[in-house]
């Protein structure tokens, strides 16, 4: 999958070794909106664990597993957030988006944006036939980020992720080629 994409003031980018400090802000700033959806962003988050989490993702995208992204402003390139493809499966070309924004950029599309970035080249270049995307039922803001993406709900997991706060039903999407809303 490409290593850049851009659209008006949102670039998403392979992640490089030098975006760890700049994660690190991003999920201290963001710790009570993101922890209660992802198990990995907790309140004592470190730098050495940032580390580790921008090294999974270029040793993923290196083998093929995954591709994700980090998220900035073009401008100023400063670190929004996170979004990609995992669980790619080239046999049924398929694979799992996921995405997430620090605090101080949610409510600006941001993304909405990425989402679309990433969902789009991966249908072209990796020539996938389906994207699923899983949101957790609480989580308001993810639900409405596929909603813009135009991506069609299919069913409730239920307790399909234990999150900080419990078993979590998840809310299945998917989004087929000729389906993604570019705007």
């Amino acid at each position: 999958m490409r290593d850049e994409m851009t659209s008006g003031p949102i670039r998403v980018r392979a992640f490089r070794e030098s975006d760890a400090q700049p994660l690190h802000e991003a999920v201290s700033e963001s710790v009570a909106e993101v922890a209660p959806f992802e198990t990995w962003c907790h309140p004592d988050f470190t730098l050495d664990e940032a580390t580790e989490y921008v090294t999974w993702w270029i040793r993923a995208r290196e083998k093929r597993h995954a591709f994700y992204y980090a998220v900035e402003d073009a401008a100023a390139s400063r670190f929004l957030g996170a979004c990609g493809v995992s669980g790619y499966s080239n046999e049924h070309r398929h694979a799992m988006l996921g995405y997430w924004v620090r605090t101080s950029e949610t409510r600006k599309s941001v993304a909405t944006t990425a989402a679309r970035l990433v969902a789009e080249a991966a249908f072209t270049d990796l020539g996938l036939v389906r994207i699923s995307i899983g949101v957790p039922t609480a989580n308001a803001a993810s639900h409405r980020v596929v909603a813009k993406l135009g991506a069609v709900r299919e069913g409730t997991m239920r307790q399909e992720l234990i999150l900080p706060s419990g078993p979590s039903d998840v809310v299945l999407y998917s989004l087929l080629p000729g389906e993604l809303r570019m705007a």
